[in-house]
């Protein structure tokens, strides 16, 4: 249980960082990158070369340690040498004399060869953990420049990608697959506007109607008069001088059919008489 809620605590936080290196151009990243990998190569140079000092150092002790041991060997010679001629000149004590310090010199000799022989394995572990320092320093800046040219292209192509997603959007935009107007105000406007154009032209044709049935009532009415009336406008209309209206000619009345039969059979009766 309690591993769960730590990697779940884990999650978050990782969520967070993700967030906040988003925020972040990668180039600036990348070339953050780049420079602490550079701090950490100019310690490991300055570590080389405290390598590389301390081989030099055990260098030049091998070399004391040598002419120190070469020293105590033709010192040690010469008293053998000494030990010798005395000993032949018949002087004992001379001879044991120089003997015994040849003796001494002889311990410090190998006391000297041995150091010495310390010296070369130091010396030589010391050069050799130069040389790997070397290659190693050589390494990384091979390591540095290869992710400068990796960054570079890196970025080329995080930048090639995003004017591609631009140029997807702007097709997609011009194709209104995905329109800026996400409320569909236009859309909303025109239909409200053809709603409101419906409505307007039936009540105008509601309106019209009712309109025309009243001017009709009202000339209608305007136009009902009585006799005095009438011939009081002919007065006024001859006194402007307006010409009477024709009169309409009054319709013909049709005889019926049974008259017209029995006149025809009395004409028919008084010419046989």
């Amino acid at each position: 249980m309690f591993k769960r809620i730590v990697d779940f605590f884990r999650m978050i936080f990782g969520i967070f960082i993700d967030s906040a290196e988003d925020r972040v151009p990668l180039e600036r990243r990348l070339a953050y990158d780049r420079v602490n990998r550079a701090e950490n190569l100019k310690k490991q140079m300055g570590a080389a070369e405290d390598v590389g000092a301390a081989a030099e150092m055990m260098v030049q002790q091998l070399a004391e340690a040598r002419i120190v041991s070469a020293n105590l060997r033709h010192e040690a010679k010469q008293h053998l040498q000494l030990a010798a001629t005395a000993a032949a000149k018949g002087d004992a004590t001379t001879a044991e004399a120089e003997e015994a310090r040849a003796t001494s010199m002889a311990e410090e000799l190998a006391q000297a060869e041995a150091e010495v022989g310390d010296l070369e394995q130091v010396v030589e572990d010391a050069l050799q953990d130069k040389k790997e320092a070397i290659h190693m320093i050589l390494d990384q800046a091979k390591e540095l420049e290869k992710l400068s040219r990796h960054d570079t292209r890196l970025i080329a192509r995080a930048r090639m990608t995003g004017m591609r997603r631009q140029q997807l959007e702007l097709r997609e935009q011009m194709m209104d697959l995905v329109p800026n107007d996400q409320s569909n105000i236009r859309a909303r406007a025109q239909e409200k506007l053809q709603s409101d154009e419906a409505r307007y032209r039936s009540r105008k044709d509601v309106v019209d109607a009712l309109w025309g049935q009243k001017r009709r009532a009202t000339t209608d009415r305007m136009m009902t008069t009585t006799a005095a009336g009438a011939a009081k406008l002919e007065e006024l209309k001859a006194e402007m001088g307006f010409a009477p209206a024709a009169e309409a000619p009054a319709p013909a009345v049709e005889a019926p059919a049974e008259m017209e039969a029995g006149s025809d059979g009395n004409a028919s009766q008084r010419s046989n008489s």
